[in-house]
């Protein structure tokens, strides 16, 4: 079987991870690259209710923001360290921080993306279901490309984006095989087919046809359906994407493997 492995771009790094460990590279104020490493200590690997269907994508789902997390603090302890500055730097959020940085960046998201294209919708004067679903997902894909956009112009967030294409080149050269120095990774894609970004555009297209099962019910059971069938959706998309992994290992396991072109 293919080891898997995801990333994620950071302030002024990459953190990249496998089946049991992940790591975080930072370059300091001074130009120094300083690293962190962690052992992923999965409640999936330790309890068989976290293992089932729906329940452990809700679990995979909370995992990776947690690391996602934890590696933004690191990076960002390290971005606000003043050049010359020798102190250590506190490398963790603890638990209470971890927490509240959870709770708001999920309810924010499901506030923007859920909430408010179900609620913006159901103030449009359509009746038939499949034109209210459509309407609602496209609403819900134009807020979060409109949002990509209006933080893209944030000169630091722009930086991250730039170090999201880079984790995207050295996964590309890893899971070919290839030696992991700037030469041989500058010549892979800065796509890849398991990019959170794309993962985050086919729930909201997933999304479109398993909410068409429920008509246009009334606003709070509307906002009731977007909110609880998130896990499912999550689960189903997760599917799809562990389906292109497969194909990506298979088409990588013939006799040659060409780098894509830049």
């Amino acid at each position: 079987m293919a080891v898997s492995y995801g990333g994620q771009a950071v302030l002024e790094g990459v953190m990249m991870r496998g089946p049991s460990n992940w790591s975080v590279a930072v370059r300091k104020p001074d130009g120094e690259i300083a690293h962190v490493s962690r052992n992923i200590e999965s409640p999936m690997k330790r309890h068989v209710l976290a293992r089932l269907p729906v329940v452990r994508g809700i679990f995979a789902l909370g995992e990776s923001l947690t690391i996602g997390f934890r590696a933004l603090a690191i990076s960002a302890n390290y971005a606000a360290q003043e050049e010359g500055d020798t102190d250590e730097v506190p490398k963790e959020l603890s638990r209470g921080q971890l927490f509240f940085a959870f709770a708001v960046a999920i309810g924010f998201a499901i506030a923007l993306f859920k909430v408010t294209p179900a609620l913006l919708t159901n103030l449009l004067p359509i009746d038939r279901t499949g034109p209210f679903v459509i309407v609602e997902g496209l609403i819900r894909v134009t807020i979060f490309i409109v949002y990509l956009s209006l933080i893209s112009l944030l000169p630091d967030l722009r930086r991250v984006f730039q170090y999201h294409a880079a984790e995207h080149k050295a996964i590309n050269a890893l899971e070919a095989g290839d030696e992991l120095v700037p030469e041989r990774v500058q010549r892979y894609s800065l796509i890849h087919p398991r990019c959170g970004t794309a993962f985050l555009l086919w729930v909201m297209v997933i999304a479109i046809f398993v909410f068409a099962f429920f008509g246009r019910p009334a606003w709070y059971w509307l906002i009731t359906t977007r909110i609880l069938l998130l896990p499912l959706i999550a689960r189903s998309t997760r599917s799809r994407f562990r389906s292109a992994r497969c194909r990506r290992s298979c088409a990588s396991s013939g006799p040659t493997r060409t780098p894509a072109s830049k």
